[in-house]
C-alpha cells in the first residue's frame, strides 16, 4: 500500500514538475526574446557610434560585416534574375539600369565582394 501511495504521489509530482518546467521554459524564452530585442535596439542606436565602448565594438563591427555580406548575397541573387535593387529606396530594377525609375537615384556599382569576418 505504501508503494502505491508513494507511486501516486510521484505521478502527481511528475505532472507538477512538467507544468513547472513548461512555465520555466516559457519565461526563459521570453527573457531571450527581450535580450534579443534589447540587442537590436542597442545595435541600431550605436552602429555608427565611433566612440562605442570596446566591449561592444567587435560585435558591432561583426554585425556590420554580416549585414554587408547579406546585401552582397541578395545582390548576387537578384543578378541571377537580371535584377538589382536601388540603394536609396529599395525598388527592384533591371540589372543594367543607371537610374532608379521610382526615386531617380543614380545607381552605383553593385557590391559583389564578400567581406571576411
Amino acid at each position: 500500500a505504501w508503494d502505491m501511495a508513494f507511486g501516486a504521489k510521484k505521478d502527481t509530482t511528475s505532472a507538477e514538475v512538467k507544468s513547472i518546467e513548461l512555465s520555466l521554459k516559457q519565461v526563459e524564452e521570453s527573457k531571450k526574446n527581450m535580450i534579443y530585442q534589447l540587442g537590436e535596439l542597442y545595435y541600431e542606436s550605436n552602429k555608427d557610434n565611433e566612440s562605442i565602448d570596446e566591449i561592444y565594438k567587435e560585435k558591432v563591427d561583426t554585425i556590420k560585416k554580416l549585414e554587408y555580406n547579406c546585401k552582397v548575397w541578395n545582390n548576387r541573387k537578384l543578378k541571377t534574375q537580371g535584377l538589382r535593387m536601388c540603394e536609396n529606396c529599395g525598388n527592384t530594377l533591371p540589372y543594367d539600369s543607371s537610374f532608379c525609375n521610382k526615386c531617380g537615384y543614380k545607381l552605383q556599382a553593385v557590391s559583389e565582394e564578400l567581406v571576411i569576418i
